[in-house]
């Protein structure tokens, strides 16, 4: 545990010890039940804001963000749980003294809709993260085929002797595959997976001597046509 976490745990338990010791010092006229109760709910009010200031909303390394799709949700449950669960404090303590079952059932609902809407906020928040796994795995293939075209033009680039219309066709296809764009369709990965396949072993063909250009065009074709039905998809 470093000094941050040690300070933030210590300021934590401080202020809890504060807000008891004023219940108690202030509190000693009213029924030890509601006291207790009072502290209870005061504590979680605290507990919620407190939490909120020290832990840091967003997890920068977290790539899929998934607390922003519950952070306007979390803010409006619990300002309106605080207030109604101060409200109700303050109103059937002071204004209107009620007994203790009838605080209990009404801070009893107050907590049930705090966890209601915890719950939605968790559940938006999981339907987010679901948003960037689906998209990553959509995009990933994408990804490999441009990886490995890019493969293959940095080895023709250090090459002397390639025909030029083999260099302009690799050329074309890596500038295509700029504009491809992800599809969640089970064709569309298995033709990636197929344009991949391709692509690797045309750049093979390279290491093999003597060159067989014949062969290298033939494997150029192949990943043309891939991509042609790849792309073909998109319109689907």
């Amino acid at each position: 545990m470093n000094i941050k976490k040690i300070i933030s745990v210590l300021l934590a338990l401080f202020g809890e010890a504060f807000l008891i010791v004023g219940f108690l010092y202030f509190g000693q006229d009213v029924q030890s039940a509601i006291l207790t109760l009072n502290i209870i709910v005061s504590s979680i009010i605290y507990g919620l804001w407190f939490i909120y200031l020290i832990v840091p909303w967003l997890n920068l390394r977290d790539e899929s963000q998934r607390a922003v799709g519950s952070i306007g949700l979390r803010w409006f449950v619990t300002f309106f749980y605080a207030l109604f669960a101060i409200g109700t404090m303050i109103v059937f303590n002071t204004v209107k003294p009620i007994n203790f079952t009838g605080q209990l059932i009404i801070h009893g609902i107050l907590f049930f809709l705090l966890l209601s809407g915890m719950y939605t906020a968790l559940s938006s928040s999981e339907q987010v993260e679901g948003v960037y796994v689906e998209e990553k795995r959509n995009r990933s293939g994408i990804d490999n085929m441009r990886k490995s075209t890019n493969e293959v033009q940095l080895r023709i680039d250090a090459m002397k002797d390639i025909p030029t219309d083999i260099v302009a066709k690799i050329t074309v296809l890596q500038e295509q595959l700029r504009f491809l764009a992800p599809c969640n369709n089970d064709n569309a990965f298995e033709l990636e997976k197929k344009f991949v396949g391709e692509i690797k072993a045309l750049n093979d063909c390279f290491l093999e001597t003597p060159q067989n250009f014949e062969k290298i065009n033939e494997n150029v074709r192949n990943c043309e046509r891939t991509y042609m039905e790849r792309k073909k998809i998109l319109s689907k």
